[in-house]
């Protein structure tokens, strides 16, 4: 499995974690949450909190696909691009948090 180290905590992010990549590289959803809520204007607080809502449902999402086991050969294909999908999803919700001022 793939580890890498969250900028915020410094601590290891493990696959099967809720983490995400931004320009400066890993980092847990929360602790990712928790920065861009001391950083953005109080008027782009509650798009943050929706937004954040919808990563954390989207990582979640992510985890569940990887928790199906013994998928039959016939169907490994369409789970993987559903995977890549979401994970597509989620680095688009996590560039709109990334954007907000």
């Amino acid at each position: 499995m793939a580890e890498f180290k969250c900028y915020v905590c410094e601590k290891k992010v493990k696959t099967g974690e809720k983490f995400t990549f931004t320009k400066k590289g890993s980092v847990h959803s929360d602790c990712f949450i928790s920065q861009r809520r001391k950083e953005i204007s109080e008027e782009n607080q509650e798009k943050l909190r929706v937004l954040s809502i919808v990563l954390d449902i989207e990582l979640q999402h992510l985890l569940g696909i990887l928790d199906i086991r013994d998928q039959p050969e016939n169907i490994k294909e369409t789970v993987r691009l559903k995977y890549k999908d979401i994970e597509k999803a989620c680095g688009e919700t996590t560039r709109m948090i990334s954007e907000l001022n």
